[in-house]
């Protein structure tokens, strides 16, 4: 069986996640059997490899800087890019995980005979999606015109049941044990607080995350604040730059980074924190599980569903079903709480044990399900 894997150019913030999950996707379907083909695009030469996960065909970003005036992105561009290549190959399944190169899959469909599926990473709400570029026509298209739907959680079939009147099947993001090994245990003295995410998207809530550990440094006064991810220095002179001096010292802005360096940012924290809204899934939470760390969440999006248990972490009300959370005290008790939780000696295990639910022995199989193999 031929699969095809499409996605396309991400910025380096995305491509962290996405590219490692097709990685590791295509590493799966190549350990069960499965001849897969991976098809992405980059800045700079194209290139096309063979290893032991598959074909990986790589073309070049035809994008440039004038056309962000016209707001369109190199996920714009590589609808014709995918189409192009995916025109000369013969496949079984072609399973893409952005909505212009899922509406390119379905175009060839016609003329290749294969099956389309489409994993919608987000929760695709219309009105989020611009008619100009026509992102909102196309993701509309993409996913009327795929023959599976997979969706990360109940929250986002929910959204695609309420605006298309389809039904997607739910699979979890599966992670990959081995890159985020086990920490037994870690020292509570001088709490460590860690967030991964795009801080520069207002829903992700760094504003009121910095507001609340200024009001957890009363109780816990040597904690620390770890923000890793995308942030610009716009996002840090209005989120960070406005608070005392003795909170700045506390608060350690990591940027990026290196994709390895997150399982060990796991495992020496205290609380993994992600105080977002309108959340599909929230890997970040499955791989601070992996290394033992409870979580602090907001009671919305996909969240209540995947932390369903209090012992593995602790969800606020975020007070709004806007943008951004707007509940800052509650945020501080949820961490003070989490403090608490990461201090009893069964937690750590059990936040593991739930994190081996998402492995990709077990979560692997139920995606050649949804292609109708076993």
């Amino acid at each position: 069986m031929r699969v095809v894997l499409t996605h396309p150019y991400c910025w380096p913030w995305v491509r962290r996640g996405s590219e490692r999950f097709i990685a590791e996707f295509a590493q799966f379907l190549t350990s069960r059997g499965r001849e897969v083909i991976t098809i992405s695009s980059k800045p700079g030469r194209g290139i096309v490899e063979e290893s032991a996960s598959g074909k990986r065909i790589v073309r070049p970003q035809y994008w440039f800087r004038w056309m962000a005036k016209a707001r369109i992105q190199p996920t714009h561009t590589f609808l014709l890019t995918s189409m192009a290549t995916l025109a000369r190959l013969d496949a079984d399944v072609v399973h893409s995980l952005y909505f212009t190169d899922a509406f390119a899959a379905s175009v060839c469909r016609r003329r290749r005979g294969y099956l389309t599926v489409y994993q919608i990473t987000g929760p695709p709400v219309p009105n989020v999606f611009p008619r100009m570029p026509p992102d909102r026509w196309l993701l509309a298209e993409a996913i009327r015109r795929a023959d599976r739907l997979i969706v990360h959680s109940r929250f986002t079939q929910e959204v695609v049941e309420k605006y298309y009147g389809l039904t997607a099947e739910v699979i979890p993001v599966p992670v990959d044990l081995g890159r985020f090994p086990f920490v037994e245990s870690v020292t509570h003295e001088a709490p460590v607080i860690l967030s991964v995410a795009d801080f520069d998207e207002r829903r992700k809530g760094v504003r009121v995350l910095v507001k609340a550990f200024e009001q957890l440094l009363h109780q816990f006064p040597a904690a620390r604040l770890r923000l890793s991810g995308k942030i610009s220095p716009a996002t840090v002179l209005d989120a960070i730059k406005p608070l005392p001096a003795e909170v700045r010292e506390r608060i350690e802005v990591l940027g990026i980074g290196r994709a390895e360096d997150l399982p060990g940012l796991y495992g020496e924290a205290t609380v993994t924190v992600l105080p977002s809204m309108w959340e599909a899934f929230g890997m970040v939470i499955v791989e601070s599980w992996a290394c033992g760390t409870p979580v602090v969440v907001t009671n919305h999006g996909a969240f209540p569903e995947l932390v369903d248990d209090p012992a593995l972490g602790v969800k606020f009300e975020p007070e709004t079903s806007g943008q951004e959370t707007t509940n800052t005290q509650g945020l501080a008790e949820a961490i003070c709480q989490a403090i608490e939780l990461a201090r009893c000696k069964a937690t750590r295990a059990l936040c593991r044990r739930r994190a081996e639910e998402f492995s990709w022995p077990k979560v692997g199989p139920r995606y050649e399900a949804v292609w109708g193999i076993g």
